[in-house]
């Protein structure tokens, strides 16, 4: 429950960070490249950029990280089956691991055949990889 919490407030935290960085890019920073014909200019203009989205990535894991801790304590669903869970030879078990295996296999074979955009984001998945 906790990592649900976590992906989704880093997105929501970090993609307007994302944005304001963006256009003060596209505002500030691509004239002063174009004016300057040199390299180093052009790096001194851009690291600035590329440190504050990695300072503001940080930032968006710390805060998402504290508030998911406290979203998930005071809203997660405890787990219901923590006994079978607790054990190696539960875990382990290639009757269970193959029935699971077995149910994820056709939940996704059900949604890839149902969703087309899912068939066109594997497919370029797909292709940069074999292109790379």
């Amino acid at each position: 429950m906790k990592q649900v919490f976590f992906h989704s407030l880093v997105v929501c935290f970090f993609l307007p960070l994302l944005g304001v960085f963006a256009f003060s890019l596209n505002s500030f920073g691509f004239p002063l490249m174009e004016q300057y014909s040199d390299k180093s200019i052009k790096f001194f203009i851009a690291f600035p950029y590329f440190l504050l989205i990695i300072a503001a990535l940080f930032a968006s894991v710390l805060a998402a990280d504290r508030l998911s801790r406290r979203l998930a304590a005071k809203f997660g669903v405890p787990v219901e089956e923590k006994a079978d869970t607790d054990s190696w030879d539960k875990l382990l078990d290639p009757q269970r691991i193959e029935h699971k295996r077995a149910v994820v296999m056709k939940t996704a074979d059900s949604w890839l055949k149902d969703n087309m955009l899912a068939r066109v984001i594997i497919g370029l998945i797909i292709g940069a990889v074999i292109v790379i």
